[in-house]
């Protein structure tokens, strides 16, 4: 009759704390997938905010340029008026026309903002002004916060 008992707490341990296991696996795995784990200190770029121009790819490079590639999904034509940057307390405007055919894209560089070491990290927040061909003079403004690590 032993056996049997020792056999069966045996399953019902396994039963208990295998399920606990494979959740804590499971969690494990989708936050290294995340880049909580990443130890060397990069942050992997992202982008939040905008609507209709948006900004696919960027980089911030060490001689303070920002590039961005900005993709127009507005569905008509469009003139980019001027870009306002906001890197921690400083404030830079870029007074650009730049037109942007429907579901188009270009690349726009400003030169000018705070230089930085490659491999740190950088926040900033981006304004796009634009004007949409279909109701003329009107300006509108597409604007997010853009991040990632300094390029070379």
């Amino acid at each position: 009759m032993r056996p049997k008992r020792i056999a069966q707490a045996s399953i019902e341990f396994l039963m208990t704390y295998g399920w606990a296991i494979i959740i804590i696996l499971v969690v494990v795995v989708v936050a290294w997938q995340w880049g909580l784990f990443d130890i060397s200190g990069s942050v992997r770029p992202g982008y939040s905010g905008f609507w209709g121009v948006v900004p696919e790819d960027f980089s911030y490079r060490e001689n303070g340029d920002l590039v961005l590639s900005l993709s127009n999904n507005i569905g008509a034509n469009i003139n980019i008026t001027s870009t306002e940057i906001t890197i921690g307390t400083g404030n830079y405007l870029n007074n650009n026309q730049i037109q942007i055919p429907s579901g188009d894209k270009t690349t726009l560089t400003t030169a000018g903002l705070p230089g930085s070491s490659r491999g740190s990290n950088y926040e900033v927040f981006l304004s796009i002004n634009y004007t949409d061909e279909r109701t003329g003079l009107e300006t509108y403004r597409s604007s997010g916060r853009i991040w990632g690590s300094v390029e070379g």
